[in-house]
């Protein structure tokens, strides 16, 4: 006669067998297991209720699971929900001095390094961030040229204003025995004063590390929203982990940005052989970056477009 294993939801239909009994009782975590004939009461190993405490326990931990998937989907998408241009906070990160002693290797970060952090501060979505190359071309005039090598405070709020920016980012920089120290302050355009500072500190050889920290620094000492998905992507956010890769790029970039200035003001007679000059000048520094590293995706794209004569993104 057919049996079966009884349990409280549903029926598992079997050939009555004590190893597959025993086995079943395992699997499911019960004490005992009913088997009942279909068309009898009477029962080979006696009928209990008291059943699968271990099933019990496994279904409220799947159910947890569930719910807990449900709720970080949820929050992924909230997370990933697109902020409107018009709510984002406008901030921009002008020259940083370099205060090294008795060297000048790394003046190219100059640029470099607000260039670096203003790629990561790209990254959180609460952030409009204005580049250098955009102030070139559509904001400074002639006159106003000067204002790019500009460090100090009042020169980035009058860029700040031209920008419509919130916020204008200054710092400074030194490199002494393979130590890198950087320092960030981030000005309100509107009132002038310093609303947060920060500072990173490390081997030389961490420099993206560093410039990282300072754009997480930023984003949450002006208490902006900073997911840790957010977070993850602006520690990670960097273009080359070689020195003098960056280097040799940003040397680079200075030149293009002495070629935008040139094309500008359109007034010395002998401006083509000084552009041509600079160019030269600027593939030769982006092929040695990527002597350095071969990978070094920024510095291929700078060499394409000066080759073919393309604006850049400074």
């Amino acid at each position: 006669m057919k049996q079966s294993f009884k349990l409280p939801d549903q029926i598992f239909s079997k050939k009555s067998d004590a190893t597959e009994v025993t086995s079943f009782r395992s699997r499911y975590g019960l004490r005992k297991v009913s088997i009942y004939t279909e068309d009898s009461e009477n029962f080979k190993y006696g009928v209990t209720r008291r059943y699968r405490p271990k099933v019990l326990h496994i279904m409220m931990i799947c159910i947890t699971l569930i719910f807990s998937t449900m709720c970080s989907s949820c929050s992924s998408f909230s997370n990933t929900e697109k902020i409107p241009e018009k709510d984002k906070t406008v901030i921009s990160v002008i020259r940083f001095k370099d205060r090294s002693i008795g060297t000048k290797q790394y003046e190219p970060w100059r640029m470099g390094l607000p260039d670096m952090i203003m790629e990561s501060l790209s990254v959180v979505p609460s952030f409009r961030v204005i580049s250098r190359e955009y102030l070139i071309n559509n904001v400074l005039e002639e006159q106003k040229f000067q204002l790019l090598g500009a460090t100090d405070p009042d020169s980035a709020v009058e860029m700040g204003n031209m920008l419509n920016a919130r916020y204008m980012v200054i710092g400074s920089f030194s490199v002494f025995n393979n130590n890198l120290h950087i320092n960030a302050k981030v000005l309100s355009v509107k009132t002038g004063e310093l609303r947060y500072q920060t500072s990173a500190r490390g081997v030389l050889n961490s420099f993206y590390k560093l410039q990282n920290r300072i754009a997480v620094d930023i984003t949450r000492g002006l208490q902006i929203t900073l997911t840790k998905d957010a977070e993850k992507k602006v520690r990670s956010s960097y273009g080359t982990r070689v020195v003098n890769a960056s280097l040799a790029n940003y040397k680079g970039e200075e030149k293009v940005e002495k070629i935008t200035m040139l094309k500008s003001a359109k007034k010395e007679v002998d401006t083509r052989k000084k552009i041509q000059k600079l160019k030269t000048e600027a593939k030769a520094s982006f092929k040695q970056a990527l002597k350095h590293d071969k990978n070094y995706e920024k510095a291929k794209k700078n060499l394409g477009k000066i080759m073919l004569g393309v604006p850049m993104t400074i």
